[in-house]
């Protein structure tokens, strides 16, 4: 899997476009339907936060004892092995409605999280594996850009499995038509494992450090400051954001695919705008990277309110392409000041604090019972917190840097 060959790096790029590409449908599907689905097994809104609660936890976990090894066994490695997790518990939903097989594969799967376009394109070792083939920013958002337009643009096929389901369900049952697509998912994912055997990836240097070294554990902490800020709100609005809709306005489930698959679209609209016209010397990243996670946490205050559903349909799909526009550009922040050698742990680190943080969804179906608008009010509010701090944080280290490359220092 390790070349010096930058030719062989580039090409292999493809199949990890082609893994993208099929993970976010299969990812996209359960995601949105997971909640959907135990719903309609009579499981309740409050059921349904805490197994969310516990699903974070193992994510979180896992997440941080792969990222330790990662910078040792290469990132191509653990790209494969967090795929592994997620196509055992696709079978598993595949096979078994039962309810203790049905926690115990999406604990173990990961199966939570937002049900943004983005969610297919990042697994453990993503973003190391991107930082370490390609060491230039401009290259790397590039890169960053064209992963989640093609995982956006094939989220649409899962929100498509979604709104598919209303025309099986009456010759199926609601139950088993959900079953049948969660066999078509697991299809794709093992598409997406298959493909990550052919990536390559650069040698790396040698690994000096347990963790990481100062620089890299300095800069880190930038970092996962506004994340758990922002993964908080994101935890608190997001996972259960496609029952939220069915339960606000009374909607099908069909009809929840619908809302969503409008929203890839936009999102790979603004990946794309972003990589190709975003990512130059006109406009300053961590300003992008800020003004668009405080307006995507704006946008859900006012969603929590809409009387109408196309109303918020329209402000979702908005917030999805402005999401869209700044994810390229913030994960190439996020490794701007890592070492070489600690791009897996640092990567890690920061993804255990955003999963982590996440662990507010288990108070996501209170939240619902008390007040339905609480939710995406609380999460708002939260998202727009982070990105200013993030903002502070990230734009303070920038102008250090700038003194200590200005003429006339030493």
């Amino acid at each position: 899997m390790f070349s010096d060959s930058s030719e062989k790096i580039d090409s292999s790029f493809k199949y990890l476009l082609i893994s993208r590409a099929a993970r976010s449908t299969a990812l996209i599907y359960v995601t949105l339907a997971l909640s959907l689905y135990l719903h309609a097994l009579g499981y309740s809104v409050i059921f349904i936060g805490i197994l969310y609660l516990f699903i974070v936890l193992f994510s979180m976990a896992f997440t941080f004892v792969l990222g330790m090894v990662d910078d040792r066994i290469g990132y191509s490695r653990s790209l494969l092995i967090s795929e592994a997790a997620p196509l055992a518990a696709l079978i598993a939903l595949s096979l078994s409605s039962n309810i203790y097989v049905i926690s115990v594969a999406a604990v173990i799967g990961g199966i939570t999280g937002t049900a943004g376009g983005m969610r297919g394109a990042f697994s453990p070792g993503m973003t190391a594996f991107v930082a370490s083939n390609w060491p230039e920013e401009h290259r790397r958002v590039w890169m960053l850009s064209k992963i989640n337009v093609v995982a956006s643009v094939f989220a649409v096929f899962g929100g498509i499995l979604l709104i598919f389901h209303g025309y099986i369900a009456p010759i199926y049952g609601s139950i088993e038509s959900f079953r049948l697509l969660f066999i078509v998912s697991t299809i794709m994912m093992a598409v997406s494992f298959i493909s990550l055997f052919m990536l390559r990836e650069r040698f790396r240097p040698r690994k000096t450090t347990h963790v990481m070294k100062r620089e890299s554990l300095l800069y880190t902490l930038r970092i996962i400051g506004p994340n758990i800020i922002n993964g908080a709100g994101l935890g608190i609005a997001i996972p259960l954001l496609p029952l939220w809709f069915e339960l606000r306005f009374n909607i099908t489930v069909s009809f929840v695919g619908e809302i969503f698959t409008f929203a890839y679209i936009a999102m790979a609209i603004g990946s794309y705008v972003s990589g190709k016209y975003i990512n130059t010397a006109k406009f300053r990243a961590i300003t992008v990277s800020s003004v668009t996670r405080i307006f995507q946490g704006a946008i859900l205050l006012v969603i929590a309110f809409s009387p109408f559903v196309v109303l918020a349909l329209s402000l979702y799909s908005l917030r999805s392409g402005i999401a869209g526009l700044g994810a390229p550009m913030r994960s190439a922040i996020s490794v701007r000041g890592i070492g070489k050698e600690d791009f897996g742990a640092a990567s890690s680190i920061q993804g255990v604090s955003t999963r982590g943080s996440q662990m507010t969804s288990g108070a996501a179906g209170y939240l619902m019972d008390i007040y339905f608008p609480l939710p995406l009010i609380i999460g708002g509010v939260l998202q727009v917190g982070g990105a200013a701090l993030y903002y502070r944080l990230i734009r303070n280290w920038e102008k250090q840097r700038e003194v200590l490359v200005s003429p006339g220092k030493k």
